[in-house]
């Protein structure tokens, strides 16, 4: 996933458009047009060498060397402002404007662009970028393994896929069991089977670990982690984001029993 910024398509228009308007009648002073020129080589230079569309947009890409060469033609070999570009050029410079402006629009009508619609309460930039922030501050610190699910679960839920979301998620949450199971447990070696329910009952078994924090992880195993293993389960949104509540709180719980990462040994 690549984060584009809309406002370079009005600038890349802003800075190109100028050549459809060039005046090819007569010749004119380079002093007069060097400007437009200018400003359309850098934009074409940058959109078709470095920007994340010149691999993507591709009917017009020969079309656009095309233009961008002309131009080079006349801003190369010009060395006065006074001298003049003759006619001939700045008409083949705007007719293969005309004809690049045609397939470029074409290009950006049918290229797959996507308005990714809030979750929720859930903030949309915090969902793709930091899908940790759903959870307490204290999971960077205490369980840095947990991070990458986290982050998956977030972009997941912001794209509109809940069973994955809920993947990642209970992926996360087993990591930070992990973490406190050896909290509680003194660094006990971990079970052979590494699920939720493994864990309670190893836990319970040796009488350790705070019985809300075990039930509540119990409940969330049973209605939403232990169903989503089967093939034919899937999570809707709804069930996602209640999934998101119910974790959150066993995870805060289990964070506040833990001491900082460099602390564990």
């Amino acid at each position: 996933m690549i984060r584009i910024s809309l406002t370079y398509i009005f600038q890349l228009a802003q800075q190109i458009e100028p050549l459809g308007s060039l005046q090819d009648e007569v010749d004119i002073p380079m002093r007069d047009i060097f400007m437009p020129l200018f400003m359309a080589e850098t934009a074409l230079e940058a959109l078709l060498s470095n920007s994340v569309f010149a691999t993507q947009l591709r009917s017009y890409f020969t079309l656009g060397h095309d233009l961008l060469s002309q131009i080079k033609k006349i801003t190369s070999k010009i060395d006065s402002p006074d001298e003049p570009v003759a006619s001939f050029q700045l008409y083949s410079v705007k007719r293969t404007y005309d004809q690049y402006k045609i397939a470029l629009l074409a290009e950006l009508g049918v290229m797959p662009s996507y308005f990714v619609m809030p979750k929720g309460g859930f903030d949309t930039n915090s969902l793709l970028e930091n899908g940790w922030l759903i959870f307490p501050d204290s999971v960077r610190s205490k369980v840095p393994e947990a991070l990458f699910d986290l982050g998956e679960a977030g972009k997941a839920l912001a794209f509109d896929m809940p069973t994955a979301c809920g993947y990642h998620l209970f992926r996360a949450t087993e990591s930070v069991l992990r973490k406190y199971y050896i909290t509680v447990t003194g660094n006990s070696t971990h079970p052979k089977v590494r699920n939720i329910a493994v864990y309670l009952n190893a836990m319970r078994q040796k009488r350790l670990g705070d019985e809300k924090v075990l039930s509540a992880l119990d409940q969330l195993s049973k209605l939403h982690r232990n169903p989503l293993i089967h093939l034919d389960v899937t999570l809707s949104l709804d069930e996602a984001i209640a999934a998101i509540g119910m974790a959150r709180s066993v995870v805060t719980a289990m964070l506040a029993a833990m001491p900082d990462q460099e602390k564990l040994t």
